[in-house]
């Protein structure tokens, strides 16, 4: 993968963010996308961040898996 395709999967997922009108959401997602740019991230961290967003909005989250596997 490019870190091209990656920069703009990113970008994608702060417009996303950016339109968003619920507060928590949108700091899960921030919170994901930090865990996400660390290079030790452990999928366990990711999992748990992705099912919270699930549990809050399902919505959201098949929105956002575009972003995330691009």
């Amino acid at each position: 993968m490019t870190h091209s395709a990656e920069n703009e999967a990113m970008d994608g997922l702060s417009a996303y963010v950016k339109d968003l009108a619920d507060q928590e959401i949108k700091v899960l997602i921030l919170k994901l996308k930090n865990e996400m740019r660390k290079e030790d991230v452990a999928w366990e961290q990711i999992r748990e961040i992705l099912a919270e967003i699930k549990s809050k909005d399902s919505d959201v989250l098949k929105d956002i898996i575009s972003f995330l596997v691009y």
